[in-house]
């Protein structure tokens, strides 16, 4: 790591993910896809406006004969949404959009639409570090005989361009797909033997596979991978899973008067004096821009101050050097217990042929040789040049969470030895107790009843739902607020076979609250009695006579005509020191 070509390496990860949907339009009055689709990209828009995505998505409509809304020169192309980030306008535009309005076109021609598609992604003006096109169609019908070869060859240029092509089948129901779609299904896969999309229809799925396929090349970074001395590979590390957390919302502030955005700027400067030879004179300081190279950092360290470079500061937040994955070495796969050892959220490993060509075959002999020798590799993961070093796991796997992914690995981030403790646990033995025992069995009956088959998209937060879906009422002018399913909440049939009794005793009544029950008179009486105590009878009487009751602090008042238990005797609270000292001298007297 010492060498001048590795410490000058420092991997950027710059650009947004770009995407464009292709909506199939020709043959609709057949097929009648337009209206599944078109509920799908609208719900798939709210989702990105949701999530503040930053994601650039662009829709078209191509299969009629409009012209009116293209950008390009392109007749069968109508585009609906520009390639950009989705904003309100843009989802209220294709949610108006009527197909009944486009007049379907004579004949089926799939080749300028692609080229159409390299278009938007050549004019779009922010730096993209993925494109995707998705094509929303039924696999039946193939374009005109002229067009066919160069649709094909429109999809190869795409494909070597790095532009990932991926075809949703739209259709009610199963059907013999046309042999073209296969060949053009083999050149957006780079040639790999994949098998054809199944057949789709509802809105809900249509919008969960959208997602997914614009979502599958979001890296978190792209790293190389040290296997030995002068071997390395190029990989990316990716998070399958988003954090469920909660977006933090922007603070904007606006002019009063014009409501206009306002942004601040802040400049670091530093003091001059002006040079002049009569020392008697004061100098005028004078303030210049103080340059990056020139601002100091410092750590107090025994009273003094320990001065650092903006360099130095770096290196100190990460002293390993720049963002790295390397092979420590290996260990038996039985030692990995990913629920015991749970730090922070994994990640998924996949090869990128970008950074360093024939990658892919030195990624797929390590996967084996793992699988085989039944091992898991140890290694050095830093993702960011200000992250620390983590110790991962990488063990080999297939399709995670159903992708169509055949080799990768899980990197299983393993906690240091001050992130473990040790846990008192007490046998089942030394359990003398009979009412720990049955609320031991309890709690296993419970948590076994709860128990189900985790998947990422099973719960959402009720709280956040809820508030968007207000906003989103106001935002789109709706009605009607989308209705919201609690998927928190437990189905009581779930808790039927639970014993009530045993319930009851270990939780306490869970049904209507219970009855405080009242204090007797007798109870009343003493309590009083127990509160003025240490109430001397003959020094009141001796003060009433005398007249100077009003000796008594205010709470001695009050137990005084408590004391007393006098009928009809109005409520004390809130009542001045003159009016308890005259009821004193009423009913006492």
């Amino acid at each position: 790591m010492d060498s001048d070509e590795e410490n000058d390496y420092e991997p950027s990860w710059r650009g947004v993910p770009g995407t464009i949907i292709l909506i199939n339009a020709f043959e609709n009055s057949k097929h009648n896809i337009f209206g599944p689709v078109h509920v799908a990209t609208c719900r798939l828009l709210r989702q990105h406006m949701r999530l503040s995505s930053s994601q650039n998505i662009g829709v078209c409509i191509f299969g009629t004969e409009e012209t009116a809304s293209t950008s390009f020169d392109s007749k069968p192309v109508i585009e609906i949404i520009p390639l950009s980030i989705p904003s309100l306008n843009d989802y209220n535009r294709l949610k108006k959009t009527d197909i009944l309005s486009f007049k379907e076109a004579k004949e089926f021609r799939l080749s300028n639409v692609l080229w159409h598609c390299s278009k938007m992604f050549a004019n779009c003006k922010r730096l993209l570090s993925a494109r995707t096109i998705i094509l929303l169609t039924h696999l039946e019908t193939p374009p005109v005989a002229d067009d066919e070869k160069p649709t094909l060859n429109r999809a190869i240029d795409l494909v070597d361009a790095n532009i990932d092509i991926r075809i949703i089948n739209v259709c009610e129901h199963k059907y013999k797909i046309h042999s073209y779609y296969e060949d053009l299904w083999k050149i957006a896969n780079k040639g790999a033997d994949v098998s054809m999309p199944e057949p789709i229809w509802d809105s809900v799925n249509i919008e969960k596979v959208m997602y997914q396929e614009s979502h599958r090349h979001l890296a978190v970074a792209k790293l190389n991978f040290e296997i030995g001395k002068d071997f390395n590979i190029g990989v990316g590390v990716y998070t399958l899973l988003k954090k469920a957390v909660q977006i933090n919302k922007k603070t904007i502030n606006l002019d009063r008067d014009t409501n206009t955005p306002l942004t601040s700027l802040t400049k670091t400067m530093k003091a001059t004096l002006a040079n002049d030879e009569d020392e008697d004179v004061e100098h005028e300081t004078k303030q210049v821009p103080l340059l990056k190279s020139e601002l100091l950092y410092y750590q107090e360290f025994g009273g003094e101050r320990v001065t650092f470079t903006d360099n130095e500061k770096k290196m100190l937040g990460n002293p390993f050097g720049p963002p790295m994955l390397k092979l420590l070495g290996f260990k038996p796969a039985n030692i990995i217990c990913k629920e015991k050892w749970y730090l922070k959220m994994g990640y998924f490993l996949f090869p990128n042929e970008s950074i360093i060509e024939g990658s892919t075959v030195a990624f797929k002999a390590l996967h084996r040789a793992c699988l085989e020798t039944g091992v898991v590799a140890m290694c050095v993961l830093s993702t960011r040049v200000n992250t620390k070093p983590l110790i991962v796991a990488l063990s080999p796997c297939s399709r995670p969470l159903n992708l169509d992914v055949d080799v990768g690995f899980d990197v299983v981030i393993i906690p240091f030895v001050e992130s473990v403790r040790e846990l008192d646990i007490i046998d089942e033995d030394d359990d003398t107790n009979s009412s720990i025992k049955k609320g031991k069995k309890l709690m296993s009956n419970i948590l076994n009843k709860i128990t189900v088959d985790f998947r990422p998209d099973m719960f959402e937060n009720p709280k956040l739902q809820y508030e968007y879906r207000a906003i989103e009422a106001i935002a789109l002018e709706d009605e009607d607020l989308e209705p919201i399913i609690d998927t928190t909440k437990q189905s009581p049939d779930k808790f039927e076979d639970i014993d009530d009794e045993l319930f009851e005793d270990v939780f306490g009544p869970f049904g209507s609250l219970s009855i405080k029950r009242t204090a007797t008179k007798s109870f009343e009486k003493a309590a009083k009695k127990q509160k003025v105590d240490d109430i001397d009878e003959k020094l009141l009487n001796t003060r009433l006579q005398n007249e100077e009751i009003d000796k008594y602090t205010i709470t001695q008042l009050k137990n005084i005509l408590k004391y007393k238990d006098l009928k009809n005797l109005p409520p004390l609270h809130g009542l001045k020191k003159s009016a308890l000292v005259a009821f004193v001298y009423e009913h006492c007297k």
